[in-house]
């Protein structure tokens, strides 16, 4: 009581950060910590494009050399968890651009 409950939401997905658990339709997703990471912070900031070096930055840190393609490797297995049961995949790539979670088409 008194505090309000941490979550974030966009679409059918929801982070409850107190809990550290995410749900889609209601049912929970498990997500490794990197996965948790990511989702989070795109869930700070639907529909704005990251490109990786800023996801590698933001989720990973300065200090931790980590290649580009790790982050699509995360995204991947983001989105297998995601997606599972059909859902829509709202993880959108943008060529040459990066990723970002939006409601697309």
């Amino acid at each position: 009581p008194g505090f309000m409950e941490e979550k974030l939401s966009f679409a059918d997905i929801e982070m409850d950060l107190a809990a550290h658990r995410v749900y889609r339709n209601g049912e929970i997703v498990p997500l490794g910590p990197t996965e948790y990471r990511l989702l989070k912070f795109l869930l700070e900031r639907p529909k704005r494009v990251y490109a990786r070096e800023q996801l590698l930055d933001q989720v990973w840190g300065h200090d931790i050399y980590v290649e580009e393609r790790t982050v699509d490797v995360h995204i991947g297995r983001l989105r297998k968890a995601l997606n599972k049961n059909n859902n829509k995949d709202l993880v959108r790539t943008v060529r040459g651009g990066g990723y970002s979670l939006d409601q697309t088409e």
